[in-house]
């Protein structure tokens, strides 16, 4: 009987360290440095937004965690990297929305989707603008429009990211001008580009702010659903009646299959590193602001995203064709 009940304790003992096993390695979890990749240009709204928070969150995790730039197509190529690393959580990327919700749709050569990755948390969203230079006569979307018309000529619009097409398509549907898109080298090139007077007008996440402050640019109009917090004087494409919203919100994704425990302390950390000082120095910095959202909230604003840009994807496809 003593021989049966031992049998029985040790049997019992195993299964709950088995069953602790899970919660161990979740403990564990990072025993070495994490590597962060991040998909814009250094000094840019994507980097900084990056850095911050690999700054604050290598101390709530206690490991590294090493800043490395992938830049280039919009972000696309740190997300074509980061499809292909092991889902252990010691290889994370930073980026933008667009990457995942819009550029495969724009570009079938992209060998991922939305669901190829587990995403992590969104972390800040961009006061966005289209602007133009100061020296311009358009003080209004409008005037910039009905000059455009008058003298019968496209726009020059220099942008970084694919959604300008879309932006610039959805404004010549409803005004009858036409633009022509540039693709630069990051946002602050676009400003450089409409500084020099080599293009009309650019958008611009987040370095339009200090030239609007320093009296060299304009803002015309938003992007985004509502006004942004810091400008609401400014309009969105909406208010002025065409038919286009866009937020490029900044978020940090992994490669697909992460350890459920590794996906829930890395969301963890980065909602904990979204402290009031960390939003008022990213605020500061680039205007941007901080909005936390975690795997299964982020992950169907991608989705949202996706599905609200693929009508205007397929008119620009069909009108390609012709």
């Amino acid at each position: 009987m003593r021989r049966n009940l031992s049998i029985i304790a040790v049997a019992t003992l195993a299964a709950g360290t088995a069953a602790l096993l899970p919660g161990i390695a979740a403990a564990e979890y990072p025993e070495k440095p994490i590597t962060m990749l991040i998909g814009f240009r250094p000094g840019g709204a994507v980097d900084t937004t990056g850095r911050l928070l690999a700054a604050s969150m290598e101390k709530i995790l206690g490991q590294p965690v090493v800043g490395v730039t992938k830049a280039g197509g919009g972000g696309t190529v740190m997300a074509s990297t980061l499809v292909t690393a092991a889902p252990d959580g010691y290889t994370i990327g930073m980026g933008a929305s667009a990457a995942y919700a819009l550029a495969p749709q724009m570009n079938t050569k992209l060998k991922f989707k939305i669901d190829d990755f587990d995403h992590i948390a969104t972390v800040s969203i961009p006061q966005d603008a289209i602007v133009v230079r100061t020296e311009s006569p358009w003080k209004t979307l409008d005037q910039l429009l009905a000059d455009a018309k008058a003298k019968n000529r496209p726009l020059s619009f220099a942008s970084q990211v694919s959604i300008a097409t879309l932006m610039t398509m959805a404004i010549s549907n409803k005004s009858g001008v036409q633009f022509n898109v540039i693709p630069v080298k990051g946002g602050a090139v676009g400003i450089q580009e409409v500084l020099g007077g080599h293009v009309d007008v650019t958008w611009s996440g987040s370095g339009w702010h200090k030239q609007v402050a320093a009296g060299t640019m304009r803002a015309l109009a938003s992007m985004g659903p509502k006004r942004n917090a810091g400008y609401p004087d400014l309009p969105t494409l909406k208010e002025l009646g065409y038919n286009f919203e866009f937020v490029d919100t900044f978020m940090l994704s992994a490669p697909k299959g992460l350890p459920k425990e590794v996906l829930a302390k890395l969301s963890e950390a980065v909602k904990a590193s979204l402290t009031p000082e960390f939003s008022k120095n990213l605020l500061s910095k680039m205007r941007l602001v901080t909005d936390y959202r975690g795997p299964a909230e982020t992950t169907a604003y991608l989705h949202k995203q996706h599905d609200d840009m693929a009508p205007l994807v397929a008119e620009l496809k069909k009108k390609q064709k012709k």
